[in-house]
C-alpha cells in the first residue's frame, strides 16, 4: 500500500534489541545510562568555564556529548549481554 514510500511488508527481521534479557536488566541499563548522562553533563559543565558558556555552541557540548557517552554505554551492554547469551546457549 505504501510501496511509493519505500515501505513494504517484509517476512525479514533483524536482530531484535535486547533479545533474552529480562525487562528489569533492561530498565536497569537505561537508568544508569540516564545517570552516566548526567554525571558527564554536569562534569563537562563544571570544567568549562563560564565565560565560555555563554556561546550557544559551547554551551551545547556537555549535552550532546552526555547523549553520545550515554548511547555508547547502552550499545557496549547490549553488546555484552547478547555475547553472554550466546554463549551460554552453546
Amino acid at each position: 500500500m505504501l510501496s511509493w514510500l519505500g515501505m513494504r511488508k517484509s517476512k525479514k527481521t533483524g536482530r531484535q534489541f535486547f533479545r533474552n534479557v529480562q525487562k528489569r536488566t533492561v530498565t536497569f541499563v537505561l537508568l544508569t545510562s540516564l545517570a552516566a548522562l548526567s554525571g558527564v553533563k554536569s562534569l563537562l559543565t563544571y570544567l568549562i568555564p563560564t565565560s565560555y558558556l555563554e556561546d550557544p555552541i559551547v554551551a551545547a557540548l556537555p549535552g550532546v556529548v552526555g547523549v553520545l557517552v550515554a548511547m555508547v554505554y547502552v550499545l557496549v551492554i547490549e553488546r555484552l549481554f547478547i555475547d553472554e547469551a550466546d554463549n551460554t546457549s552453546r
